[in-house]
């Protein structure tokens, strides 16, 4: 039992630690370099990594832009980031267009911000709180997800409301 009391105190360190979101500088829809750490400032964000040939990601764009109008009064906002490449990126505009998407769109082509979560399917959510420290993560989507989204955020606005 001694011998693997140092070994559960190594998980527990490792485990138990915050996971802050990465510094970023990412362009956005006009082109303009925008910082991630000053996007998500101050407010619990959702932030959804995306593609244009992704069927998924499409199917769960108008639930995106539901929890950003209805949350938007209560410090809560959406963030979108396509990882289209060089190839695929100038599909991206249209693809804001014509699913009327109302929230905040930066392009990630070189998808470095992406690579920082280890994963390779999509879609793929965080959600931060006001300080950026991760607060959940999901992959995918099946209809029903966006509950579950929702529920992560009510949790994330809990602790506000008290104080």
């Amino acid at each position: 039992m001694i011998r693997l009391l140092p070994v559960l105190l190594i998980v527990a360190l490792v485990f138990g630690q915050e996971k802050n979101l990465p510094q970023a500088n990412l362009k956005d829809m006009k082109n303009k370099t925008q910082s991630l750490d000053e996007l998500v400032k101050g407010q619990v964000t959702l932030i959804n990594f995306w593609a244009t040939y992704c069927v998924p990601c499409r199917k769960e764009m108008s639930h995106l832009n539901r929890i950003n109008s209805f949350y938007a009064d209560q410090n809560v906002q959406v963030i979108g980031i396509s990882i289209d490449d060089s190839r695929t990126v100038g599909r991206v505009k249209s693809m804001v267009k014509s699913q009327k998407l109302n929230y905040t769109i930066l392009l990630d082509t070189e998808q470095k911000l992406y690579k920082n979560f280890n994963t390779s399917a999509m879609p793929f959510s965080i959600l931060v709180d006001a300080r950026g420290k991760i607060l959940w993560e999901h992959t995918g989507y099946l209809p029903g997800d966006e509950i579950e989204m929702e529920s992560e955020i009510k949790k994330a606005l809990a602790p506000l409301k008290k104080s």
